[in-house]
Order: C-alpha cells, then structure tokens, then sequence
C-alpha cells in the first residue's frame, strides 16, 4: 500500500503509396521496440552493480479476538510489496507495504489495515548457476522492520471497554513491528520463487492490552536486479 504549440510550417505533399509505406514502417519500428523494451533490463552488464530484490507475495495472517480462548483465531489476507538493497556484504535496507483485509467477523466487524515499514535486511545468496548477473540460485534472508500501520473500516474503542467509556471509531494509526525472513528460488532470469515468515505486532487500540501479536506467512515472486 499518489505543450509547446510547434510554428505552423508548409505542408510537404507526396505520393499516397510512399506515405503509407513511411506510416507502416514507423508503426513497426516502434512495436517492435515496445515488445523488446520488457527484456531490456535481461542484458547483463559488464560491471558489477548493486544488488536490488523487488517482492510481491500474498499475505495471510492469523490473529485472534481479545479476550478469546486461544482457538478463537481468525485470518487476513492480502499483499506484501518491498524492496530491499545488499549494500554491504548483503547486509542494506528495506521498505515495505503491507495490506490486509476481513469482513463480516461475527457479522458485524470489519477490518482494513495498511502498514509502512522500514528496516534492515542481510541476504545470503547460494551463488549463480552462470556467470550472469541474473542467475542467482537461491538466497536465504532475515529481517526487521518497524513503522506504523493505518486500519480503517473497524470499531476500535478510544478506551477501556466500560459502561461508560465504551467509545468507538472506525479509524486507528499505532506502531508496529515485525521480524522474520524468507527464501528466494531461482526460476528464470531475474525472477524468483519467494516464501516469507513474520513475527508482526501492531499496538492498535482493542480495549485491552492495546496490541496485536499475529504471525504471517507470504508467497509470491521476487524480481532480482543487479549481481
């Protein structure tokens, strides 16, 4: 989870079949480098560059209801999109977007959630199968993160649950942090398989301890740049 009008210049007359031969020229010119624009970032380089990990995985969490017996647990899912630099012996940072949803819990509590993350990651890769800058085997990562996560669209009491302190609003912001890691698996040029484990705590307002400890898990791809 935000022209210049060109001077007006005498027309240049020739004949129809030379035109529509330019026309049909230029149109295959430029789909032709449309269709090879995608593959441009494939062609290795002749320097070392920066190791860069672009992920997009599908999220599900399991969380529960405060309060509840410890197999009244429920599930969000969504999406996980970050980016992540190896600077230093695969030790950088990382951003990351978390979303995730539910509806209808006991048919009247919804959930929405964005979190914004920032953090540091080290990345062990197992080598390349050639010497190309994007076939890496495999990587093991770890991580941790923190930031802040936005929910919308719930009940969260702005205090103690109480006879007469029992206020709600449907929106609420609280800190959050996760620690966890994954695995990236080469499956063709610069792309990776990815599997993802959290430990993710969110402090947002429940009417008791005022804080979520959920785990997550997230699969999806992974797109590698740079050695």
């Amino acid at each position: 989870m935000r022209q210049t009008a060109s001077p007006i210049r005498p027309a240049i007359h020739r004949p129809a079949a030379h035109a529509a031969w330019v026309s049909s020229a230029l149109r295959r010119i430029a789909t032709a480098v449309l269709l090879l624009l995608p593959f441009a970032g494939f062609l290795p380089t002749a320097h070392a560059q920066t190791p860069y990990d672009l992920g997009m995985t599908y999220t599900q969490q399991r969380t529960k209801f405060v309060g509840a017996s410890p197999s009244d647990n429920f599930y969000m899912r969504g999406a996980t999109v970050d980016l992540g630099a190896a600077l230093f012996h695969g030790i950088g940072p990382v951003v990351s977007l978390n979303g995730m949803a539910v509806t209808n819990l006991r048919s009247e509590i919804d959930i929405h959630q964005a979190s914004y993350l920032f953090g540091g990651r080290y990345t062990y890769s197992f080598g390349h199968i050639s010497p190309t800058v994007w076939s890496r085997r495999a990587s093991l990562f770890g991580e941790g993160l923190f930031g802040i996560t936005h929910a919308t669209s719930g009940l969260y009491p702005t205090g103690p649950l109480g006879p007469k302190t029992n206020t709600l609003t449907n929106t609420a912001t609280g800190f959050t942090y996760s620690l966890g890691g994954g695995v990236n698996y080469n499956i063709y040029h610069r792309f990776e398989l990815r599997v993802m484990a959290h430990y993710f705590v969110t402090e947002l307002p429940n009417g008791g301890t005022n804080q979520q400890r959920d785990t997550q898990v997230s699969a999806g791809v992974n797109w590698h740049l740079g050695n």
